[in-house]
Parts: structure tokens; sequence; C-alpha cells
């Protein structure tokens, strides 16, 4: 048996071990962009959400204060418009003194 032989013979098995471990290292590292990648996504959807709940409260928040203003609005024009009834006594002279 030669030497080359004999090389090959140890050689051949650690390749293959090589070979191996770099498949392996590559997978994980492909597991690991895409576990990243789906928590980035998960992550800008929550983003989302926020934004569109944020602008839900914000016009709930707009129709509230709108209602508010709308009411205080009657409010103020029925007091008005009590405050503009001629009374047939109030406010008059009966007693006129000459």
């Amino acid at each position: 048996m030669s030497w080359k032989s004999v090389e090959m013979q140890v050689a051949l098995p650690r390749t293959m071990d090589a070979g191996k471990l770099q498949e392996q290292s590559l997978k994980q590292n492909q597991h690991f962009q895409e576990a990243l990648a789906q928590t980035q996504l998960i992550q800008e959807n929550i983003k989302r959400k926020r934004v569109q709940d944020s602008d839900e409260v914000m016009l709930q928040k707009d129709s509230q204060n709108q209602k508010n203003e709308e009411k205080y609005l009657q409010k103020k024009q029925t007091s008005e418009a009590v405050e503009n009834i001629n009374h047939p006594f109030l406010g008059n002279n009966f007693d006129s003194r000459s």
C-alpha cells in the first residue's frame, strides 16, 4: 500500500465531515434569517395596528368633541331664546308716576 492511498483513506472521511458541518452551518444561518424576517414582519404589523388604533382613537375623540360643541351650542341657543322671550309683566313698568 502506498502512502497516497493511506492519506486518501484519512482525507476522504474528513472532507465529508467538513462538508456536513458546512451544510449545517448554512442551514442554521438560513433558519436564523427566516426567524429574523418573521419577527420583523410581526413587529411591522404591530406598529401598523398601533397607528390605526391611535387614528381611530383620535377620530373618536374628534367626534366626541364635535358632539360636545353641538350640545353646547344648542344649550346656548335655547338659553338665548328663553332670554329673548318678552314676558308679559317682567321687566315692564306698570306703575307710572306722573
